[in-house]
């Protein structure tokens, strides 16, 4: 049985650990601290552990995917697509039509993966990231 849920204090470590596990410049914990007043971080969870999260925010009137993450040992399970699921549900429920995102130009499984849920290819960031451009995506929801 799962359950997706908002994010909480005792949650974080097992988040962190998902986000080194995910991202070659993983956020360190403090700015998942400072999510946990945001309705829109949510954590999937199974057997009392915390298997995936996601982070919904806004940017310029859009619901923004912030951040998005499963335990690679979990992955291919759907757990990515239900997370997105509840951020766009969250994001109508709070008024919001069309929802962005970034992802690493380089990153063409995860651009199959959002492609699959929606989004379309709306322009490429140079230097959006450290290591990589990024290419904005968007839907309506």
């Amino acid at each position: 049985m799962h359950l997706i849920r908002k994010a909480q204090e005792e949650d974080i470590s097992g988040i962190v650990t998902i986000e080194e596990l995910s991202f070659p410049v993983p956020w360190p914990d403090f700015l998942f601290r400072a999510d946990l007043n945001n309705p829109g971080f949510i954590v999937y969870e199974e057997q009392k552990k915390i298997l995936g999260y996601a982070i919904l925010g806004i940017f310029m009137d859009n619901a923004h995917l912030l951040s998005i993450a499963v335990h690679p040992a979990h992955r291919r399970h759907k757990i990515g697509s239900l997370l997105l699921e509840k951020c766009m549900h969250l994001a109508l429920h709070y008024g919001y039509e069309t929802m962005t995102l970034e992802v690493r130009e380089k990153n063409l499984e995860e651009q199959k993966f959002y492609r699959a849920h929606g989004f379309k290819e709306k322009e490429i960031i140079a230097g959006y990231y450290l290591d990589d451009n990024a290419v904005r995506m968007q839907r309506k929801i």
